[in-house]
Order: C-alpha cells, then structure tokens, then sequence
C-alpha cells in the first residue's frame, strides 16, 4: 500500500509532538519512527512491539494504527488488520489507504460482499482511486472474470502509464490468457521504470519460466538476488528453475543457504529431499522429508513424497515406518471422534500402506470395522493379527511364565481370540460357509483405470505437484477392489498422448489430471474420458482449504469417478438356478437388488457419457438377490429365452437397487465403492444425494485462489 497523504501525516504528526515521553525518554513519534524502520526490514513483530508502545502514549495516533494494520496484515493476521483499520480510520476519516487495506483483508478472511463494498465506496468518493480498483480486480480475478480484471488494471494503467503493479498484475494476467506478446510488453515496460527493483526481476523470471526460457528465468532470479539478497520467495524460484533443468547439485545448494537463513523453511527441505530423490541418494531423500516434517507436519505433499518413496525403498520390516504411520492413526483417531467415518478410513489405510506390520493401527482399524458393523471384515483383520503375531510390530504382547518355557497370551490376544471365535460361531452359517468359499480371496476387479497428468514448467511452491498428486490418487484408491488404478509417472503433453497410452494399454477410462496449490488451498481438476472412443464422460473439480486440503481433496477425487462406475461383478457358481455373485453389502447392494447377467467380455462403455452398453444377443437373463453378506450373495436366476447359456464367470450388471447398501454410520456409497446403475446413474438414494451435492459443488461460484491471484496480491 503507498504512504499517507501528507494531509495526514501533519495531522497525527502534529498531534504526537504533544505526547509524553517514556521511561527511556523516546516519544510516541520517535518510536514510530524507529518502528518504520523495522518494518522496511520486515521485522514485523519488532515494529509491532514499538507501535504498541507509542500507543500507549497517544492512542489517538492514527499513522500508527494504520501501519499496525500493514504489519498484521503482512503476518497474516488478517482479522487484526481489520480491526487496526478500523481504529485507524477513526482518527482519520475518509482515507482511501486505510479502506483499501481493510477490503485485501476481508478478502483474504474470504468476506468478498464486505469488501467489495469497501472498495465500491471508495471509488464513489474518489473515482481514480487506483488501489480501489485493484481490489475490485482481484475479486474478479477469484471469481475467474480474469477479462474484466484485465479492463480494471487498464484503467489503472491509463490513470498512471508508469503504475508498477499496473503494469506486473497486467504482465501476469495477459500470460494467463494466453497473450504473452502483451505480458512480455507490459514486462518490458516495468524493467525500464524500475531495473533496480527485485521485485520487478522476479516478476519477469517467473513469466519466463512459465514460457520453458529457463535461460532468461535464470538470469532474471539471480538479478533478482543480487538486487535483494534477502528475497528468499527469488531463491526460491531459482531452485525451481534449476530443478526443471536437472541441476539437482545446485538446487541442494540453494536450498541449504535458505535453510541456513530460516531452518523452518519447509519448501526448501522438500526440494531439497526431492533433488536427493533424483540422484538416487534415496536414504539422504528420507532423512531430509523426515526433518522438513518434524518442521511443518502439515505439509501434506512433502508428506506424500515421503510416504511414496518409503513404499519403494525401504523394507516392511523397518521400524521408522510405524513412526511415520502414527500420524495417520492420530488422525485417524480424531476424525473418529468428530464422525467423520470416510476421513478415519482413509486415514487408517494410509497408515497401513505405510506400516502394514503395524499391529497397533490394524487394531484400531479393525476395531473401526466392527463398530461399523463390518464383521466379516473385522474377523478377517483379527485373524490376520492373530497368525502374524510373531513378525507384527507394537502387536499383543507374548508373556512367558518364569518356570515356565510355555506362552501366556495377553489380555489383548485373549480378548482378540474370544472375538474370532464369537464371530467364526455366529458366521458359521453365512453364505460363504454354506457355499464353502472364501470371499477374501476373489479377485473383484472389474474397472480399469489410468490416470495421466499434465505438467506446469515450474511451480511456485512444491516440485511436481502434478506427479506427486497423481501417485497419491492411485494409491486412494487402495482400498476400493473393483478399481484397478495405475498412474503414468510421467506427464503427457496433451489430449492426444493420453488417449493413445489409454486404448494401449487396455484401459475402461483415462483421466488427465492437473493440481494446483497456494499456502493455505489445494485443488484437482480432472476430466475423465472412455479409453474405447475418448470422448468425454465426466469432470471433477476440487477446491478444499485448510488442514488436510490435500487429503479431503483426494477422497472427493476417488469419489467423483466411482461416482460414475455401475456396479459391476460375476457369477461364481449356478446350482439349480441359484446364483452366488461376488456383490455383497460393501458393494453397496441388498436383498432384492436386480442384475442383468451378460456373457463375459461383452460389456463396453459407452460411446458417449457414464454407463455401460452390450448387444441384445448376450442378455443370458436376470438374477434378483435373495441373501446378502459383506462380501458375496446369492440370488434367483431368470434366463432369457429357452435355451439356459448361462456359464461360471459371467458378468452382472446393476438394473435396480434398494437404499440399504451404505455403512452404518450413514457414509454415502459413493466414496468407496462404484455407485451407479447401468446407465451410470446413482444407485441407491444415498448416492443420488452424493452427487447432488458434489454438483452443487462444482456450479457454485467459489473464489478460488491460484499462483495469478498469489503473485498478483504480493505486489504492493
């Protein structure tokens, strides 16, 4: 924000002078005054403490309040801002600088009415405010009117031809629109105003890299550096643009000298991990993921890095794994107790992907699973903690009796023991021991899917953001059985390329994926396709703020694509028209839900859309179930014309189903499991209602931040 008028300036100048001094003999405007200087050094806390101390002895100076609010909101503190402003503004009514810093405060706390009004009052008071109409830019540039912000930032422009934010916020949104012969001029334009500004070299790396010319990016940050040895945001842009060269020795180099200068610097440590990773000096890659974690454990896409490499590096057997895991179950735990059901599994799948030895979390999950009323898989995992006692790590203690080479079981096996032969007696009768099988064992794949991602040149915050958010979408879908996701680690250059890999690779679809971040947001747009034909079926769009942004963001992405899969299985074995499918409750159906059976290998997608299609000649008949457990059922048969053609192993798919397929604590089917008839509509009622909202989600009109609106408020 620029200074105040000199109007003023002489007014709460005037009126200090008259202030008493303080214990060490400085007044309130000589305390002021040592505070500007801190604050030119971005030391926020240090002026703050001096303008609380000059206050203390005017606290009528308005000048003061005013640059409490610049300090508060240059840390963040965007609710104290406001209320700096406002006290500012009672000293000094009807200045446009104080309101115009209160409207990028409400901005920032997301009430966009309040301050669009802020910034409309003040252009009827002062109609070539500038600052007003950079504000009112920036609300349009969040609701993703990104030409009428283009038209304010003209204006602005015509007001004052030499305007330095005019001119960068204009270079920046003409490069988002694809104009980069405008943004280049506008670029070109503020280096001949302000050469000697960082800011201004930093600028023109960015646009540069965002173009691939890391030769000019390069030149441009390391001006930048020179110009301001304490821009670290230019050092980090540097690092990037040495990163997409592959010059992982000079990253490291970097990032070490922004660590040395702020150890708590997360974005250096993790691409500082990231360059180690590249170099396969994949044991330093852990250690410095794990220190950037111990810093900032809410960074969720270095924690995904970690994780992703631990699965490809280190054994199951390690022990630092059950440390990493514990975080997870933590959270697990917490989500827990605030029911939010889908977010505890999710969390308890992760930390079993990254401690499956981990006795303590496959507890809890299992204990998750029963209160769900999950039986059959709740005795699956007590039996599986039960046979791997002696390789599970944290698991049921063994005690042994000191005259006694014998075994004693601990409270938890004995209670662990008790549960498995409670539950095996009051299963002994279920359909899979009536049919003799084992429902765990059955391979219920029946979709698949690739995900391939597109790529940015460089990224603002964290290396690979695209990569790294692909391999954590595939592994969401872990515990889903009827998908089977595979990922393309590297980026595809388009539409194109993507439909190719897809129709090669024998997938059912494809999704091209990109991810974008900011400090505080996280977001997935996706577009899904048929890998037969390539047209389009579906889009997701995912905008979450906040802790974990990334996590929720994953679940809405699993969501939205089982949203459109139709629930799909076979026949296992027809005795006497009595059919045994591998469908049971966890696939989301119930007694009296209704299948067509097709022969195997008939089924397509359709040509256009979600669903399914196939030739009359391979409709074999119906089959309605009549018994349901977790994992299989069974159902009357109804052939389709004389002859009966049915054979082991042909495909069912849902025509109709009954709304008693969700969990027991009311989880919408679509989150973990296909959700959608034949023609891809939802299923059950539930997850009609899932989607409606997921929907409503997409058509409102959010403000989402991005790198243009990041950059673009950074310009003062």
């Amino acid at each position: 924000m620029k200074k105040l008028t000199s109007l003023f300036l002489a007014g709460t100048i005037a009126f200090s002078l008259f202030a008493a001094g303080t214990r060490s003999g400085r007044s309130a405007l000589e305390l002021f005054s040592d505070g500007q200087e801190l604050q030119a050094r971005k030391q926020w806390f240090d002026a703050m403490d001096l303008y609380q101390e000059a206050l203390g002895i005017n606290p009528q100076f308005g000048e003061v309040w005013y640059n409490m609010a610049l300090c508060s909101y240059a840390l963040g503190s965007y609710d104290l801002c406001v209320q700096y402003a406002d006290n500012a503004a009672k000293y000094a009514r009807n200045l446009a600088d104080i309101q115009n810093l209160k409207g990028m405060a409400l901005i920032s706390l997301g009430r966009i009415d309040e301050a669009k009004e802020v910034f409309s009052s003040i252009l009827k008071k002062y109609p070539n405010n500038i600052d007003a109409r950079f504000g009112l830019a920036e609300l349009d540039l969040l609701d993703g009117r990104i030409s009428v912000a283009e038209g304010r930032y003209l204006d602005a422009l015509k007001r004052d031809s030499s305007n330095r934010k005019a001119l960068l916020s204009l270079a920046l949104v003409s490069s988002e629109m694809g104009k980069n012969d405008a943004a280049e001029q506008y670029i070109k334009q503020a280096l001949s105003y302000y050469s000697g500004e960082a800011e201004v070299h930093y600028m023109a790396s960015y646009l540069a890299a965002k173009n691939g010319d890391y030769k000019v990016a390069e030149q441009r940050s390391r001006a930048a550096v020179q110009i301001n040895g304490d821009l670290d945001k230019a050092y980090s842009l540097l690092g990037q643009i040495l990163y997409a060269q592959n010059r992982y020795e000079e990253v490291i180099d970097i990032c070490d000298f922004r660590i040395g200068r702020k150890r708590d610097c997360s974005t250096a440590w993790f691409l500082k991990g990231l360059s180690q990773q590249k170099l396969e000096r994949y044991f330093d890659a852990i250690d410095t993921y794990q220190t950037g974690l111990t810093i900032n454990p809410q960074d969720e896409v270095m924690r995904n890095a970690l994780e992703l490499l631990v699965s490809q590096t280190l054994a199951v057997e390690d022990p630092r794994r059950n440390m990493w895991a514990e975080f997870h179950s933590k959270k697990a735990a917490e989500f827990g107790r605030n029911f939010d059901g889908i977010s505890e599994r999710y969390e308890y799948q992760k930390a079993l992907s990254v401690a499956p030895l981990n006795a303590a979390v496959r507890q809890s999950f299992a204990e998750m699973l029963e209160r769900d009323g999950l039986y059959e898989l709740y005795l699956q995992q007590l039996k599986f903690i039960k046979d791997n006692a002696e390789v599970l790590d944290n698991g049921p203690s063994v005690q042994r009796d000191e005259n006694s080479p014998s075994k004693k079981r601990s409270r938890a096996q004995i209670r662990n023991d008790d549960a498995i032969e409670n539950y095996e007696s009051l299963m002994r009768n279920n359909i899979s021991s009536r049919w003799n099988i084992d429902p765990f064992y059955l391979d219920k794949t029946r979709w698949n899917i690739g995900i391939y991602y597109t790529k940015k040149p460089v990224q603002l915050f964290h290396a690979d953001l695209e990569e790294i958010s692909a391999l954590s979408a595939r592994g969401a879908f872990s515990g889903v059985p009827s998908t089977a996701v595979d990922v393309e680690t590297k980026p595809v250059s388009n539409y194109g390329e993507a439909f190719r890999l897809a129709r090669t690779q024998g997938r059912d679809y494809f999704v091209i994926m990109t991810a974008e971040e900011t400090e505080r947001t996280y977001s997935i747009d996706a577009t899904i396709y048929s890998a037969r034909t390539g047209t389009k079926t579906s889009e997701i769009h995912v905008y979450r703020t906040g802790n974990d942004c990334m996590a929720k963001s994953l679940q809405r992405f699993r969501a939205g694509i089982l949203d459109i899969l139709p629930i799909r299985g076979k026949v296992l074995q027809n005795v006497q028209g009595t059919l045994l499918l591998d469908l049971g409750k966890n696939d989301g159906i119930a007694v009296d839900s209704e299948f067509n059976i097709v022969r195997k290998g008939r089924i397509e997608t359709n040509d256009e859309g979600p669903g399914i299609k196939f030739n009359k000649k391979d409709l074999l008949g119906s089959v309605k179930v009549t018994a349901c457990d977790e994992e299989i059922s069974e159902g009357k048969y109804k052939k389709n014309g004389f002859y009966d053609t049915l054979n082991v192993g042909d495909e069912i798919i849902l025509v109709k189903n009954k709304d008693e397929g969700n969990d027991k604590d009311g989880n919408a089917a679509t989150d973990a499991r296909p959700a959608a008839d034949a023609d891809g509509k939802a299923a059950t009622e539930a997850a009609a209602q899932a989607e409606k909202a997921a929907i409503k989600e997409s058509l409102k009109p959010v403000s989402r931040e991005n790198d243009l609106i990041h950059l673009i408020r950074e310009i003062l």
